[in-house]
């Protein structure tokens, strides 16, 4: 009778511990997943505001742009990236130059900072930027024809657009219209903004056009 006790407390023991042991491993199993997962979201929205950066110049780069229909219409474009998901601007089109910066996120390139500086100004850091409110939304997923944001719409993905540059295709066009001036912006993967083009329909029915063009980039 005594050995039979023995034998079913020690039945009711291994259970216990197969029973502890598959817990535990279920629990192991959970966590791996779930870090896993978070990884796998981390990854994707780098990889998404990877994709968005493309629409900018290179890094340290100066893009020059030719413009017609006004005198600033011409100016050139001063490209520092502050970090992934931060890039500066310095416009300056012999007027006056201004310092724009834009934040990148997994679904979004956001204007947040634009004022006027000297020629060599002050970057603001990348904590800084995380920070600042948004004053414009330049480009947004999805990239889609019809696709709208902030007044703007995508007209077409598969634009060509020819420069004394190059041919640039699959360009991303977009369009807005505001107080009787049409404005239409095209940006190139792995350039950015390649050309803007405002219409404005005068008092006589005319149609008055200021255009920058991408001229160069060194």
């Amino acid at each position: 009778m005594r050995q039979i006790l023995f034998l079913c407390l020690a039945l009711i023991l291994v259970g216990c511990t197969n029973n502890q042991r598959t817990a535990r491993q279920e629990q192991t199993s959970l966590a791996t997943n779930h870090d896993k997962t978070q990884s796998e979201e981390q990854n994707t929205k780098q990889l998404d505001a990877e994709m968005f950066t493309d629409y900018f110049p290179p890094d340290g780069s100066t893009a020059y742009f030719q413009g017609e229909g006004n005198e600033f219409a011409s100016y050139t474009l001063q490209t520092s990236y502050i970090d992934k998901t931060a890039i500066a601007q310095i416009e300056n089109n012999g007027g006056v130059i201004l310092l724009k910066v834009y934040r990148i996120t997994n679904t979004a390139i956001e204007l947040v900072y634009m004022e006027a500086v000297d020629e060599a100004p002050t970057l603001p850091t990348a904590q800084e930027v995380a920070t600042f409110p948004v004053i414009e939304t330049i480009l947004q997923q999805p990239l889609q024809v019809g696709h709208r944001f902030d007044g703007w719409v995508i007209v077409s993905t598969t634009a060509s657009i020819t420069t004394s540059f190059t041919t640039f295709r699959n360009v991303i066009e977009l369009s807005k219209t505001k107080d009787n001036i049409k404005i239409t912006k095209y940006f190139a993967k792995g350039v950015g903004l390649i050309y803007t083009k405002d219409e404005m329909k005068t008092n006589s029915e005319e149609i008055f056009k200021v255009t920058s063009t991408l001229e160069k980039i060194e």
